[in-house]
C-alpha cells in the first residue's frame, strides 16, 4: 500500500495539481453560460491558449495571476477578430477591402501584439 502511495504522491507534484486546476477553471468558464456567450462559437479557443502558452508556476498566487491575464487576453483577441469579422461584413462582399480588414486584423495581433 506504501509503494502505491509513494507513487501517486510522486505523479501528483503541487506542477500537476496547479495545472490541473487551471485546466478546470477554465473549462468551468467554457461552460457556464454566462461567461461562455462572450467567447461566442470560438470560446473553446480559451482552453487551447492556455494549455499552449502558459505552464504551471511555482507557486498557486502566480498560477492564478497567469491564468486569470490568459484568460482576459484570449477574450481580448477573440473579441479583436469579432470587431474585424464585423467591420469587413459592413462592406461588399468578395471585394478587396472586405478582406484587407481582416488581414490587417491578424497581422497587428499576431506581430504587434495588439
Amino acid at each position: 500500500m506504501a509503494k502505491i502511495l509513494d507513487r501517486f504522491s510522486d505523479f501528483f507534484t503541487r506542477r500537476v495539481l496547479a495545472r490541473l486546476l487551471s485546466t478546470l477553471l477554465c473549462c468551468i468558464v467554457l461552460v457556464i453560460k454566462p461567461w461562455s456567450r462572450f467567447g461566442g462559437p470560438a470560446a473553446f479557443l480559451l482552453l487551447t491558449l492556455k494549455e499552449l502558452v502558459f505552464s504551471a508556476q511555482e507557486t498557486l498566487a502566480q498560477h492564478v495571476e497567469a491564468t486569470v491575464l490568459n484568460i482576459t487576453g484570449a477574450l481580448f483577441g477573440i473579441g479583436l477578430s469579432t470587431l474585424a469579422i464585423y467591420l469587413a461584413s459592413l462592406l461588399p462582399d468578395l471585394s478587396a477591402s472586405s478582406r484587407t480588414i481582416p488581414a490587417l486584423f491578424l497581422v497587428g495581433i499576431a506581430f504587434f501584439g495588439v
